[in-house]
């Protein structure tokens, strides 16, 4: 039996990656997925349908707000009806967390090497989306290892470097230096 509500924690490249091979029936990618978005999903998914449907759901900033509206339509769901939903890691509350499982297939996240190169491109780059895609890269190598106290404060570390991520104009460049000094003591 199917579950449904999944979580799979990853980047917009994900989002396209599963869009392509679970052929949903709804798949939509938000930069900011805000309450007025969960008021239009839960409006959307009421309605009368034959058969079964999915949602395919990935945004890189998930509000408060709209994980509140959610959690009725996780929990309760009407009958055939299934959501993925692809955000970064760190990014739900645990109440909206309990009503999902983790998407059984990963579909990427191979290893990835990071040098110093890589960083110096991405600071002249000036680019947040392909920040992002960097810390999914490292978190994809720091999750084998969660259970060390070290690699669950790095976790956390990348969790907040994504939140500055939100603003209006972050530092990219304090954000890595912090993210660099973190991950040095692993």
């Amino acid at each position: 039996m199917q579950h449904h509500a999944y979580l799979f924690e990853g980047s917009q490249s994900d989002f396209e990656e599963l869009k392509t091979s679970t052929q949903p029936f709804v798949a939509t990618w938000y930069e900011r997925f805000g309450i007025d978005d969960a008021r239009s999903l839960v409006a959307q998914s009421s309605l009368k349908r034959e058969g079964e449907s999915t949602y395919l759901i990935g945004t890189s900033t998930l509000a408060t707000e709209a994980q509140q509206a959610l959690l009725k339509l996780f929990e309760e769901p009407r009958p055939g009806l299934q959501f993925i939903l692809v955000v970064p890691h760190g990014t739900l509350l645990p109440t909206l967390r309990s009503r999902m499982m983790d998407y059984p297939t990963k579909t990427h996240h191979a290893t990835t090497s990071v040098s110093v190169k890589d960083i110096a491109t991405l600071l002249k780059e000036d680019d947040k989306e392909r920040v992002r895609e960097f810390l999914d890269a490292i978190e994809s190598q720091l999750r084998p290892r969660i259970g060390e106290p070290k690699v669950r404060a790095a976790l956390a570390d990348i969790a907040m470097v994504r939140d500055y991520l939100r603003d209006r104009s972050p530092s990219l460049k304090m954000l890595l230096e912090h993210l660099a000094l973190s991950l040095s003591t692993l």
